[in-house]
């Protein structure tokens, strides 16, 4: 296929999309804002003896082609990530297991079965929608954690019918899976994109592009010429997207769509203490907290290491006192409601929120979108211009391999 085709960003979409090309004989070239490839997938090297990421970590089910990737590339992948161990009990004022959670606070516990039944109903925040229905915010740290953190999003704009339909739609008995030797993301990128990292084009930030006479026309923000290119597929994170300018101009339909993805700011924080404290091995641990973060045990034999997804909220405490503080404070609250004498040792702060050319976590729906807002905003514009990244996936948005998948999927209709 004797095209011209440009893939702006070298994330993992960006970098599928553009391998693809080349295997099928495409002049392809790859423009990345930054100064290094993979997005929000990137390796936390150094701060313990075991493998740590500081963007995506997680596969969400083995029937796709970058989980078979991962255990080609040497990765060792075991179920994880689904079970919360424990729970503040602001009522009893103590630690309780989740499961006596269950049992003494049936309807707070069964919260998202309760979303998911009442999928078809008028869309409203999740926070209204909670409050509407008379659940306990006493728990209020449980609904930051499920409905906040693990979307990337808070609870005061996230829709809960798209939470309802989003969670009804994913396969069931899938189980996330996790690297659990020395095997990171980014080897997996190494090893099957190498022909993509090659052609990469670093610090060329895209800021507009135009469509005309068949033809995709590209404007750098430090380069007066105009590039043109037959096709182009746009692999940037939905914030990015929001900036760009685009002629003609996306259609009132899309842009409401695309204006009604939220990505807020937040990240990663991991805090090395210097003993363990659960009595229990456990995936998730929820403290009461006064911001959005979701937090889990990722400790080695030998180190006692916590890690915390925080939105907005979380975030902007971090921004408000500082990473140091930040560790202190969540440290000091953990010892308080678990009756423990915990130390900070060390601490890292992965600010997605204000890394340069993504800015925020993830993507997720704000309350009003349409059902079907991903075929929208994914649709190709003008025949010419396509769109790839986690963002983009009917299905497994959020995710690595949603990511991959859109990514390849945008390249196979250009070839078609």
């Amino acid at each position: 296929m004797n095209q011209n085709i440009l893939v702006i960003g070298a994330g993992v979409a960006g970098l599928a999309s553009a391998q693809y090309l080349i295997k099928q004989g495409c002049n392809v070239r790859l423009f990345e804002a930054s100064n290094r490839y993979g997005g929000r997938v990137k390796p936390l090297i150094g701060f313990s003896d075991r493998h740590l990421e500081a963007g995506g970590q997680t596969i969400h089910h083995p029937d796709n082609d970058y989980y078979k990737m991962a255990i080609e590339t040497g990765a060792k992948l075991e179920i994880g990530g689904d079970l919360v161990g424990s729970i503040y009990d602001p009522i009893q004022k103590k630690v309780i297991s989740y499961k006596e959670f269950e049992d003494l606070y049936k309807k707070e516990s069964q919260s998202l079965d309760d979303f998911i039944n009442d999928r078809f109903q008028e869309d409203e925040p999740v926070l209204q929608r909670l409050q509407r229905k008379g659940y306990n915010m006493e728990f209020i740290h449980l609904f930051y954690a499920l409905y906040g953190s693990e979307y990337g999003a808070s609870i005061e704009k996230i829709g809960a019918r798209a939470i309802g339909r989003y969670e009804f739609d994913m396969p069931m008995f899938v189980s996330d899976y996790e690297i659990e030797n020395y095997i990171h993301h980014q080897n997996i990128i190494d090893k099957f994109f190498k022909e993509a990292i090659e052609i990469i084009e670093y610090n060329k930030q895209v800021i507009s592009i135009k469509i005309i006479n068949e033809k995709v026309q590209v404007q750098l923000n430090n380069d007066p010429n105009e590039f043109s290119f037959d096709y182009a597929i746009c692999c940037v994170p939905v914030t990015q997207l929001k900036k760009l300018k685009v002629d003609p101009a996306f259609d009132e339909s899309r842009l409401k769509q695309i204006n009604l993805v939220g990505m807020d700011k937040g990240g990663k924080f991991f805090i090395k203490l210097d003993k363990k404290f659960l009595q229990h091995e456990e995936d998730f641990f929820l403290p009461k907290f006064n911001h959005n973060s979701l937090w889990w045990d990722s400790s080695s034999e030998n180190q006692s290491i916590i890690i915390g997804l925080l939105g907005l909220s979380a975030h902007n405490r971090v921004m408000e006192i500082g990473i140091e503080q930040f560790a202190k404070e969540i440290v000091q609250t953990i010892n308080e409601q678990y009756k423990v004498d915990l130390k900070v040792i060390s601490y890292h702060y992965e600010d997605w929120g204000n890394t340069p050319f993504i800015e925020g976590l993830y993507s997720y729906p704000m309350s009003g979108i349409d059902d079907n807002y991903r075929q929208i905003i994914s649709a190709p514009h003008q025949n010419r211009l396509y769109f790839a990244g986690e963002a983009y996936h009917p299905i497994y948005y959020s995710t690595i391999h949603g990511a991959y998948e859109s990514g390849i999927k945008a390249a196979k209709e250009i070839i078609k």
